[in-house]
């Protein structure tokens, strides 16, 4: 792999966030994800088109030389590493790790500790 650079962003459940990616070489630019429990790459954006599985969550918005990848709505799933990959594959990558902060709720419990010989 050749240079690398690598970038953290943070994100709330159902948010809209861009992924930056400005490559040095402006043109025949992949997106890989790797989610963060499989460690497996997968095609996202490839030779100008989304991967079907992304293409209605997800947006590459190519412009002055850069290829940001846009997630819509972001959900827990999308938690993982992103990989911008120059000339279609072989060169440089940037890659930036993203996470997702989700919604939780916070639940008191009342526990009462008694004396057994009282209970």
């Amino acid at each position: 792999m050749l240079g690398s650079v690598r970038r953290q962003y943070t994100a709330c459940v159902g948010q809209k966030i861009v992924l930056p990616c400005h490559p040095n070489i402006p043109k025949d630019v992949d997106w890989k994800y790797r989610p963060s429990e499989t460690g497996f790459e997968d095609y996202v954006y490839s030779n100008g088109k989304m991967y079907e599985r992304f293409n209605t969550s997800m947006a590459v918005k190519p412009g002055d030389g850069d290829y940001d990848l846009v997630i819509f709505s972001v959900t827990l799933a999308d938690t993982g590493h992103y990989h911008c990959i120059e000339d279609l594959g072989l060169g440089a990558r940037h890659i930036v790790e993203l996470v997702i902060l989700g919604k939780f709720s916070v639940y008191l419990f009342i526990v009462s500790v008694c004396d057994f010989s009282v209970c």
